[in-house]
This record gives structure tokens, sequence and C-alpha cells, in this order.
């Protein structure tokens, strides 16, 4: 009994709000490490780095789930950045219930990168609320390849991922896009809408590993 006691004490102790936020927060970092890991492919492509250049914001999804690349594909947690004048903000958390990439393909998820290049495209990311990148969305959206520059940036939104090639010219869909706020409150340690982050109400010096590795 005693020993029960005991255990349940210290688990009383270990799982405390504040272990539970720091947790969190870890987590939240991750996804920001993780973000920032992505950008070094992006940057090899002159054409892409061009793009990101001209961006209004950046929606990046670094590790989509098993099968995300495929039609129902599983979503996952990326973050959304805004970029005014050459400085890029700390980044708000976004969460995807599924993204579609043209027929079936299986395999592996990957990262995912979503450059938003019109102010529509960018109120609309930071003003999610559950919506989707689909028909009715009023945006259009460009799957980028390598092979194609030259159609790419004509869109609200270019879409990139890591298997591009093998998805030139398909049609991109997203489902069930909402702010993350558990993961914005666990990362700056206090509730912020994703509007506030992006204007620069709140910052966590963090960041700077996923800013400082975007072009200006």
């Amino acid at each position: 009994m005693l020993r029960a006691c005991t255990m349940a004490a210290v688990a009383a102790l270990l799982f405390t709000p504040a272990a539970f936020a720091a947790d969190k927060g870890s987590d939240a970092q991750k996804i920001v490490d993780d973000s920032a890991g992505v950008v070094p492919q992006l940057k090899k492509d002159a054409h892409f780095l061009d793009l990101m250049k001209q961006a209004k914001g950046v929606f990046i999804l670094p590790n989509s789930g098993k099968g995300a690349l495929i039609v129902g594909g599983g979503g996952g947690q990326g973050v959304l950045v805004a970029h005014e004048n050459g400085h890029w903000s700390d980044p708000a958390f976004l969460s995807l219930g599924s993204i579609s990439i043209g027929a079936q393909a299986g395999g592996e998820g990957g990262p995912l990168v979503m450059l938003l290049m019109t102010d529509k495209a960018l109120h609309d990311f930071t003003d999610a609320n559950n919506f989707s990148l689909n028909a009715s969305a009023g945006l259009t959206i460009v799957n980028y390849s390598a092979k194609g520059q030259g159609s790419a940036g004509k869109g609200d939104i270019v879409v990139w991922s890591n298997r591009s090639g093998a998805f030139a010219g398909a049609s991109v869909s997203a489902t069930d896009i909402t702010s993350n706020l558990d993961e914005d409150h666990a990362y700056y340690g206090q509730q912020a809408s994703t509007e506030k982050i992006i204007s620069g109400g709140v910052h966590n010096p963090a960041a700077a590993k996923l800013t400082d590795e975007l072009p200006a």
C-alpha cells in the first residue's frame, strides 16, 4: 500500500501543469526545428528561392503522415510565417486534417510547403478556423515542379513537396486547416491568436532557427 501511494505521489509530481506545458513547448520547438530543416531543400532551386522572396507568407508542414501524399491521406502539424519588407514573423502553429495531391501513389509522406503568394491566401491561413483548400476556397493552387517553372507563381498558393516531380500538374487540396492554439500557447507562454503572432505581438527567440534560414 505504501509503495502504491509513493508511486502515485511521484506520478503526480511528474505530471504537473508546468511539466505538461514544458512537454508541449518541446513538441512545438521540434516542429519549428524540423521546419527549418526543410528550407535548405527549397533553396537549392533558384526559381523556387525567388518565389519564396516574393511570397506574402509560407506554411511548412515538415512531416506529413504516412500516405499523406495520396488521395485522402493524413495531414499533420506545421507552422505559418508571414513575410513583409524582407522580414519573417515568428511561427504560428496550424494543423491539417488531410492533404491530397493527384492520384494515389502510396509510400511514405514527407515535407510539404505552401507559398502564400497573395494577401487573400495569407489572410485565409491567418484566419484559419477549420477551412479547406478546395474548389470553393476561391484560391488558385499551383503544384510546383522544377520542370514546369514557367507556370509556377501565377497562383495564390504554390505547393512544393519532396515528391514534386511525381506530382507535376496534379491537383492539390487540403481539409480541416485550423489554428493550433495549444501549441501556440506552449511556445509563447501565453494565449495568442495566429494574427497576433504573425504581426509581431509575441516573440520566442528560439524561432530564429527557422526565420534566419528563410530568404529575405
